[in-house]
């Protein structure tokens, strides 16, 4: 069956895996404050779904690959969305606790690359060989500027701002949380780029 498989699922599978590992050090941390995280837990999974990290080809449906994919990291950005909105509205976890800890996913995400960086543009691809940013189709990121020492891109469309909606959430603190991930991510690869998010919503890769 797994020969109906490409690439791109399973790059998008494992995104989706990245995301479940995540959700589940947001789940330690709220754990180790005396969170009841299992109360917090319950409605959310049973409203959005439950992970199952099996392997690909034995859980997606295979009549319905980009389907199933897309259910996957709806499900994900829902839990998140929703957990990180009641932790922080209801018990006592700040947005600079689950800053640091996506800038540590970061850097544990970038320990795994073995990756030549000649420019800013591979740190862009790196980075979103991790994050979440809808199916390839959604083609949500746009080049602003791609030069040898600046990659600029800005997002035409926020996928993520429906599944915090949803939950009454704040989007802003996605995007703060993402940007953590994305600077952890890039310094721990290399110490020379900075990333930087300016006002208008565009961000950048720079090199020096």
């Amino acid at each position: 069956m797994s020969a109906f498989l490409g690439k791109i699922h399973y790059w998008l599978y494992n995104k989706v895996l990245w995301h479940e590992a995540l959700l589940e050090e947001i789940v330690e941390l709220a754990a180790s404050k005396s969170i009841p995280i299992e109360e917090v837990k319950q409605p959310i999974y049973d409203k959005y779904g439950h992970p199952d990290t099996r392997l690909l080809e034995e859980v997606i449906d295979h009549g319905n690959i980009h389907g199933w994919l897309q259910s996957r990291i709806q499900s994900v950005e829902y839990r998140i969305a929703a957990v990180v909105t009641e932790l922080m509205n209801k018990y006592d976890v700040k947005i600079e606790e689950l800053i640091k800890l996506y800038k540590n996913n970061g850097i544990k995400a970038a320990k795994l690359v073995q990756s030549d960086i000649t420019q800013p543009q591979d740190l862009f691809t790196l980075v979103f060989d991790f994050m979440l940013a809808g199916m390839p189709c959604d083609r949500v990121h746009e080049t602003v500027l791609d030069s040898e020492s600046e990659f600029t891109w800005q997002t035409t469309r926020c996928l993520h701002k429906a599944y915090w909606d949803a939950i009454d959430g704040d989007i802003n603190n996605y995007y703060l949380l993402q940007d953590a991930w994305i600077l952890g991510f890039i310094k721990e690869i290399d110490e020379s780029y900075s990333f930087i998010r300016s006002t208008d919503g565009l961000r950048s890769i720079r090199k020096g």
